[in-house]
Protein backbone atom coordinates (compact mmCIF):
# COMPACT_ATOMS: atom_id res chain seq x y z
CA UNK A 1 0.00 0.00 0.00
CA UNK A 2 1.00 3.56 -0.59
CA UNK A 3 1.81 6.35 1.82
CA UNK A 4 -0.51 9.12 1.97
CA UNK A 5 0.70 11.59 -0.66
CA UNK A 6 2.29 8.75 -3.22
CA UNK A 7 1.21 9.06 -6.55
CA UNK A 8 0.53 5.65 -7.74
CA UNK A 9 2.72 3.50 -10.13
CA UNK A 10 2.00 4.27 -13.98
CA UNK A 11 0.27 1.03 -15.11
CA UNK A 12 1.76 -0.81 -18.29
CA UNK A 13 0.34 0.38 -21.82
CA UNK A 14 -0.54 -2.75 -23.49
CA UNK A 15 1.32 -1.15 -26.91
CA UNK A 16 4.43 -2.20 -24.31
CA UNK A 17 2.88 -5.83 -24.13
CA UNK A 18 2.32 -5.81 -28.02
CA UNK A 19 5.75 -4.34 -28.79
CA UNK A 20 7.11 -6.47 -26.65
CA UNK A 21 5.56 -10.22 -27.99
CA UNK A 22 6.48 -8.85 -31.62
CA UNK A 23 10.21 -8.22 -30.60
CA UNK A 24 9.89 -12.01 -29.02
CA UNK A 25 8.13 -13.41 -32.19
CA UNK A 26 10.35 -11.60 -34.58
CA UNK A 27 13.83 -11.92 -33.23
CA UNK A 28 14.71 -7.89 -33.61
CA UNK A 29 13.40 -4.37 -32.88
CA UNK A 30 13.82 -3.60 -36.85
CA UNK A 31 11.65 -6.47 -37.55
CA UNK A 32 8.75 -6.26 -35.03
CA UNK A 33 8.61 -2.76 -36.21
CA UNK A 34 8.41 -3.44 -39.53
CA UNK A 35 5.65 -5.94 -39.16
CA UNK A 36 3.69 -3.26 -37.15
CA UNK A 37 3.95 -0.83 -39.82
CA UNK A 38 5.71 1.82 -37.00
CA UNK A 39 8.94 3.25 -36.70
CA UNK A 40 12.16 1.48 -34.95
CA UNK A 41 12.55 4.14 -32.42
CA UNK A 42 8.78 3.64 -31.22
CA UNK A 43 9.34 0.05 -30.59
CA UNK A 44 13.02 0.54 -29.20
CA UNK A 45 11.50 3.19 -26.30
CA UNK A 46 8.43 0.90 -25.71
CA UNK A 47 10.15 -1.69 -24.96
CA UNK A 48 12.79 0.82 -22.73
CA UNK A 49 9.77 2.08 -20.79
CA UNK A 50 8.26 -1.58 -20.43
CA UNK A 51 11.74 -2.25 -18.97
CA UNK A 52 11.72 0.77 -16.24
CA UNK A 53 8.00 -0.69 -14.85
CA UNK A 54 9.21 -4.20 -14.38
CA UNK A 55 12.61 -3.55 -12.76
CA UNK A 56 14.94 -4.98 -15.32
CA UNK A 57 16.59 -6.11 -18.94
CA UNK A 58 14.02 -7.69 -21.00
CA UNK A 59 16.15 -8.28 -23.96
CA UNK A 60 20.06 -8.80 -24.65
CA UNK A 61 20.40 -6.41 -27.76
CA UNK A 62 23.49 -7.57 -30.00
CA UNK A 63 24.13 -7.57 -33.92
CA UNK A 64 22.34 -10.87 -34.36
CA UNK A 65 18.92 -9.00 -32.79
CA UNK A 66 17.35 -9.26 -29.32
CA UNK A 67 17.49 -12.43 -27.03
CA UNK A 68 15.50 -12.62 -24.24
CA UNK A 69 16.39 -12.52 -20.70
CA UNK A 70 15.26 -14.80 -17.62
CA UNK A 71 13.15 -11.56 -16.68
CA UNK A 72 11.83 -11.18 -20.50
CA UNK A 73 11.49 -15.65 -20.97
CA UNK A 74 9.20 -14.81 -17.29
CA UNK A 75 6.90 -11.89 -18.76
CA UNK A 76 5.87 -13.77 -22.29
CA UNK A 77 2.64 -15.74 -20.43
CA UNK A 78 1.73 -12.73 -18.27
CA UNK A 79 1.56 -10.25 -20.76
CA UNK A 80 -0.25 -12.84 -23.49
CA UNK A 81 -2.72 -13.95 -20.64
CA UNK A 82 -3.09 -9.66 -20.28
CA UNK A 83 -3.84 -9.11 -23.40
CA UNK A 84 -6.02 -12.00 -23.66
CA UNK A 85 -7.69 -10.42 -21.23
CA UNK A 86 -8.21 -6.66 -22.63
CA UNK A 87 -9.50 -8.62 -25.99
CA UNK A 88 -12.35 -10.60 -24.05
CA UNK A 89 -13.36 -7.25 -22.74
CA UNK A 90 -13.03 -5.48 -26.23
CA UNK A 91 -15.89 -8.81 -27.60
CA UNK A 92 -17.99 -7.83 -24.13
CA UNK A 93 -18.44 -4.52 -25.19
CA UNK A 94 -19.06 -4.54 -28.91
CA UNK A 95 -22.15 -7.23 -27.66
CA UNK A 96 -23.19 -4.73 -25.00
CA UNK A 97 -23.30 -1.94 -27.79
CA UNK A 98 -23.93 -3.97 -30.50
CA UNK A 99 -27.53 -2.41 -30.75
CA UNK A 100 -26.14 0.92 -31.94
CA UNK A 101 -23.01 0.06 -34.43
CA UNK A 102 -20.14 2.27 -35.05
CA UNK A 103 -17.86 2.39 -37.92
CA UNK A 104 -14.27 4.83 -37.45
CA UNK A 105 -12.55 6.08 -40.83
CA UNK A 106 -9.27 7.51 -41.25
CA UNK A 107 -9.06 9.66 -44.36
CA UNK A 108 -7.14 12.40 -45.84
CA UNK A 109 -8.95 15.48 -46.27
CA UNK A 110 -8.51 14.70 -50.50
CA UNK A 111 -10.76 11.68 -49.74
CA UNK A 112 -13.39 13.10 -48.02
CA UNK A 113 -15.47 13.80 -50.74
CA UNK A 114 -15.17 10.91 -52.86
CA UNK A 115 -15.20 8.04 -52.31
CA UNK A 116 -15.31 8.63 -48.30
CA UNK A 117 -18.94 10.62 -48.38
CA UNK A 118 -20.19 8.70 -50.90
CA UNK A 119 -19.52 4.95 -49.36
CA UNK A 120 -20.35 6.51 -45.98
CA UNK A 121 -23.60 7.29 -47.51
CA UNK A 122 -24.62 4.48 -48.93
CA UNK A 123 -23.45 2.52 -45.75
CA UNK A 124 -25.81 3.94 -43.78
CA UNK A 125 -28.74 3.87 -46.31
CA UNK A 126 -28.24 0.14 -45.24
CA UNK A 127 -27.58 0.47 -41.42
CA UNK A 128 -29.68 3.42 -40.56
CA UNK A 129 -28.73 3.26 -36.66
CA UNK A 130 -25.02 3.23 -37.38
CA UNK A 131 -22.70 6.03 -35.89
CA UNK A 132 -19.83 7.20 -37.91
CA UNK A 133 -16.21 8.74 -37.03
CA UNK A 134 -13.68 10.15 -39.39
CA UNK A 135 -10.48 11.18 -38.67
CA UNK A 136 -7.42 12.62 -40.12
CA UNK A 137 -4.48 10.14 -39.42
CA UNK A 138 -1.69 12.10 -37.47
CA UNK A 139 1.86 12.43 -39.54
CA UNK A 140 3.06 13.85 -42.77
CA UNK A 141 2.53 11.18 -45.48
CA UNK A 142 -0.20 9.87 -47.15
CA UNK A 143 1.32 6.10 -46.21
CA UNK A 144 0.19 7.81 -42.55
CA UNK A 145 -3.57 6.85 -43.15
CA UNK A 146 -2.73 3.03 -42.04
CA UNK A 147 -1.13 3.97 -38.53
CA UNK A 148 -4.57 3.98 -36.94
CA UNK A 149 -5.78 0.64 -38.23
CA UNK A 150 -2.41 -1.10 -37.56
CA UNK A 151 -2.85 0.86 -34.05
CA UNK A 152 -6.50 -0.03 -33.22
CA UNK A 153 -7.64 3.46 -33.39
CA UNK A 154 -9.67 3.42 -36.53
CA UNK A 155 -11.72 0.06 -38.42
CA UNK A 156 -10.64 1.37 -42.10
CA UNK A 157 -8.42 3.81 -43.89
CA UNK A 158 -9.20 4.95 -46.96
CA UNK A 159 -5.91 6.13 -48.61
CA UNK A 160 -4.73 6.79 -51.85
CA UNK A 161 -1.19 5.10 -52.96
CA UNK A 162 -2.31 2.15 -50.80
CA UNK A 163 0.95 0.10 -50.16
CA UNK A 164 0.57 -4.17 -50.59
CA UNK A 165 1.92 -6.73 -49.08
CA UNK A 166 1.64 -5.12 -45.39
CA UNK A 167 0.91 -7.91 -42.92
CA UNK A 168 -2.59 -8.63 -41.11
CA UNK A 169 -4.11 -6.34 -43.64
CA UNK A 170 -7.02 -6.48 -45.75
CA UNK A 171 -7.05 -4.49 -49.24
CA UNK A 172 -9.73 -3.65 -51.12
CA UNK A 173 -9.26 -1.36 -54.41
CA UNK A 174 -11.71 1.46 -55.38
CA UNK A 175 -12.16 2.84 -58.53
CA UNK A 176 -8.94 5.63 -59.65
CA UNK A 177 -9.61 9.18 -59.32
CA UNK A 178 -8.67 10.74 -63.19
CA UNK A 179 -7.27 13.90 -61.98
CA UNK A 180 -7.02 17.14 -64.06
CA UNK A 181 -5.32 20.97 -63.54
CA UNK A 182 -7.58 23.44 -62.85
CA UNK A 183 -6.65 26.76 -63.44
CA UNK A 184 -7.57 30.64 -63.04
CA UNK A 185 -10.07 31.79 -65.36
CA UNK A 186 -8.67 33.14 -68.70
CA UNK A 187 -5.55 31.11 -68.14
CA UNK A 188 -4.67 30.40 -71.73
CA UNK A 189 -5.54 26.99 -72.81
CA UNK A 190 -3.09 24.20 -73.34
CA UNK A 191 -1.68 22.82 -76.55
CA UNK A 192 -3.72 19.70 -76.86
CA UNK A 193 -5.73 19.87 -73.90
CA UNK A 194 -2.09 18.93 -72.11
CA UNK A 195 -0.65 21.22 -69.67
CA UNK A 196 3.67 20.29 -69.22
CA UNK A 197 5.77 21.04 -66.27
CA UNK A 198 6.24 24.32 -67.66
CA UNK A 199 3.18 25.41 -67.83
CA UNK A 200 2.81 24.79 -64.03
CA UNK A 201 6.17 26.68 -63.21
CA UNK A 202 4.00 29.80 -64.97
CA UNK A 203 0.57 29.24 -63.12
CA UNK A 204 1.67 28.23 -59.87
CA UNK A 205 0.66 25.20 -57.60
CA UNK A 206 -1.86 25.63 -54.73
CA UNK A 207 -1.47 21.81 -52.52
CA UNK A 208 -2.16 19.95 -49.23
CA UNK A 209 0.55 19.36 -46.58
CA UNK A 210 1.14 16.09 -47.47
CA UNK A 211 1.65 16.61 -51.10
CA UNK A 212 5.61 15.90 -51.27
CA UNK A 213 4.48 12.27 -50.28
CA UNK A 214 1.90 11.92 -53.16
CA UNK A 215 2.15 9.65 -56.19
CA UNK A 216 0.85 12.74 -57.82
CA UNK A 217 4.00 14.74 -56.64
CA UNK A 218 6.48 12.11 -57.42
CA UNK A 219 4.81 11.87 -60.94
CA UNK A 220 5.36 16.14 -60.79
CA UNK A 221 8.98 16.09 -60.29
CA UNK A 222 9.55 13.67 -63.33
CA UNK A 223 8.59 15.80 -65.78
CA UNK A 224 9.75 19.06 -63.84
CA UNK A 225 12.67 19.17 -61.51
CA UNK A 226 11.98 22.83 -59.96
CA UNK A 227 8.34 21.78 -59.29
CA UNK A 228 8.54 22.84 -55.81
CA UNK A 229 9.46 26.62 -56.89
CA UNK A 230 6.19 26.49 -58.53
CA UNK A 231 3.96 26.32 -54.92
CA UNK A 232 2.39 29.30 -54.35
CA UNK A 233 0.17 28.20 -51.17
CA UNK A 234 -0.15 25.29 -48.87
CA UNK A 235 -3.81 24.84 -47.74
CA UNK A 236 -5.92 22.11 -45.45
CA UNK A 237 -9.17 23.38 -46.58
CA UNK A 238 -9.22 21.05 -49.96
CA UNK A 239 -13.00 21.79 -50.37
CA UNK A 240 -11.80 25.18 -51.04
CA UNK A 241 -9.64 24.40 -53.88
CA UNK A 242 -11.77 25.06 -56.55
CA UNK A 243 -12.42 28.83 -55.06
CA UNK A 244 -8.42 29.46 -54.88
CA UNK A 245 -8.17 28.77 -58.66
CA UNK A 246 -11.32 30.98 -59.58
CA UNK A 247 -10.19 33.82 -57.38
CA UNK A 248 -6.21 33.44 -59.40
CA UNK A 249 -4.31 32.36 -56.70
CA UNK A 250 -3.18 29.35 -58.45
CA UNK A 251 -3.82 26.10 -60.06
CA UNK A 252 -4.84 23.17 -58.00
CA UNK A 253 -5.07 19.37 -59.12
CA UNK A 254 -8.65 18.19 -58.78
CA UNK A 255 -10.87 14.62 -59.45
CA UNK A 256 -12.83 15.12 -62.49
CA UNK A 257 -16.24 15.84 -61.54
CA UNK A 258 -15.06 18.72 -59.26
CA UNK A 259 -12.61 19.69 -62.32
CA UNK A 260 -15.56 19.76 -64.97
CA UNK A 261 -17.71 22.05 -62.43
CA UNK A 262 -14.45 24.40 -61.94
CA UNK A 263 -14.94 24.43 -65.37
CA UNK A 264 -18.56 25.47 -65.81
CA UNK A 265 -17.50 28.30 -63.32
CA UNK A 266 -15.15 29.80 -66.14
CA UNK A 267 -11.70 27.96 -64.83
CA UNK A 268 -9.29 26.52 -67.24
CA UNK A 269 -9.08 22.68 -67.33
CA UNK A 270 -6.73 20.54 -68.48
CA UNK A 271 -4.80 16.95 -68.56
CA UNK A 272 -1.02 17.16 -67.03
CA UNK A 273 1.29 15.41 -69.13
CA UNK A 274 1.29 11.51 -68.53
CA UNK A 275 -0.84 11.65 -64.96
CA UNK A 276 -1.38 8.59 -64.24
CA UNK A 277 -4.88 8.17 -62.20
CA UNK A 278 -4.69 8.43 -58.15
CA UNK A 279 -5.23 5.03 -57.13
CA UNK A 280 -7.46 4.28 -53.73
CA UNK A 281 -7.99 1.58 -51.64
CA UNK A 282 -9.98 1.24 -48.10
CA UNK A 283 -7.49 -0.91 -45.92
CA UNK A 284 -8.81 -3.15 -42.32
CA UNK A 285 -7.03 -5.53 -40.36
CA UNK A 286 -7.18 -9.36 -41.49
CA UNK A 287 -9.58 -10.95 -39.33
CA UNK A 288 -11.46 -9.73 -36.29
CA UNK A 289 -13.26 -7.11 -37.55
CA UNK A 290 -16.91 -6.33 -37.15
CA UNK A 291 -19.76 -7.57 -38.73
CA UNK A 292 -20.21 -3.53 -39.54
CA UNK A 293 -16.45 -3.30 -40.66
CA UNK A 294 -17.29 -6.62 -42.99
CA UNK A 295 -20.22 -5.00 -44.36
CA UNK A 296 -18.66 -2.07 -45.66
CA UNK A 297 -15.71 -4.10 -46.72
CA UNK A 298 -17.92 -6.14 -49.12
CA UNK A 299 -19.82 -2.56 -49.98
CA UNK A 300 -16.73 -0.87 -51.14
CA UNK A 301 -16.18 -3.90 -53.19
CA UNK A 302 -19.80 -4.06 -54.83
CA UNK A 303 -19.26 -0.25 -55.68
CA UNK A 304 -16.08 -0.83 -57.22
CA UNK A 305 -17.28 -3.77 -59.52
CA UNK A 306 -20.47 -1.39 -60.82
CA UNK A 307 -17.79 1.19 -61.44
CA UNK A 308 -15.10 -1.30 -63.74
Amino acid sequence: MSNFGESAPPRIDPRQLQDFLAVVEHGSITAAAANQFTGTSSVSQSIARLERRVGGRLFNRGRAGATLTARGRNLIDPAREALAALDRLVVEREFLLSAVPHLSVATTASLADDPTAVLLGALRSEVPNLRITISVPPGSSVADALHPVMAGTADVAIMESPPTGVPGTRMVRLPDHKLRLVCPPGTPPPVGGVFIGEDLMRIGLVVAPRFETSDVYRHLRSIEPRIDHAFVMRSQHRDAFADFAYEGIGAVILELSSAERASERGCTVGEILELPPRTIAAVAKDGQNTQVVEHFLRLCAEQSARKL
